[in-house]
């Protein structure tokens, strides 16, 4: 019985997102940076990585659980699969998923400390060379720990662009924030299989 109630609980895809064989069908070539603004696939493909990484290593620092770094990194694949990377500050948007699915998975974190630790984050990827400084909003150097005054010009900010790239993230995903990730059934197969 509990087999049939975990595979009517994932939600049905629409038919014209799947290929002939069932299967979901994904073309890099008409994602919009790709499509529009004449960006690499290999290009597209390295930015939603390292985007990835930072998003992970945020998480970290964060001590988010994992389903919510893994549903922070789903919002960010998503809301990219509409916009183009030319459109908004991929790590802007990589803050604002990480909010977002910390509220979603009921790990909140306070506004400050995730925009701080992912400042500081960025700031050090900065200073150590893995990360370039050709954002409009990169990180200035106001310190040399990278942490921000959150009474300051540059945290207000930043916190204003974040909140607003947070309704931006719900809208374009369609406010469909309930992830099914696999671990749940993975963990629960394994558990039988130890039985």
């Amino acid at each position: 019985a509990s087999t049939m109630a975990t595979a009517t609980t994932a939600a049905p895809r629409p038919p014209s997102h799947r290929a002939p064989s069932g299967k979901r069908s994904f073309d890099l070539s008409e994602l919009p940076s790709v499509a529009r603004d004449g960006i690499s696939s290999s290009e597209e493909a390295m930015k939603r990585r390292k985007t990835c990484r930072f998003i992970e290593e945020a998480a970290r620092l964060l001590k988010l659980p994992r389903v919510a770094t893994a549903t922070a990194m789903v919002f960010f694949h998503r809301f990219y699969a509409k916009h183009s990377f030319n459109e908004h500050d991929r790590f802007e948007v990589a803050v604002a998923c990480l909010l977002l699915a910390a509220k979603t998975e009921e790990a909140p974190r306070k506004v400050f400390h995730v925009i701080d630790e992912c400042h500081k984050l960025r700031h050090r990827a900065i200073a150590a060379g893995r990360m370039s400084q050709n954002s409009p909003h990169h990180p200035s150097s106001s310190s040399s720990t990278g942490s921000l005054d959150p009474k300051g010009e540059e945290f207000i900010k930043l916190k204003e662009r974040i909140l607003l790239l947070e309704r931006v993230v719900l809208h374009t995903i369609g406010f469909e924030i309930s992830v099914d990730h696999p671990y749940k059934f993975l963990v629960d197969q394994v558990k039988k299989l130890i039985q």
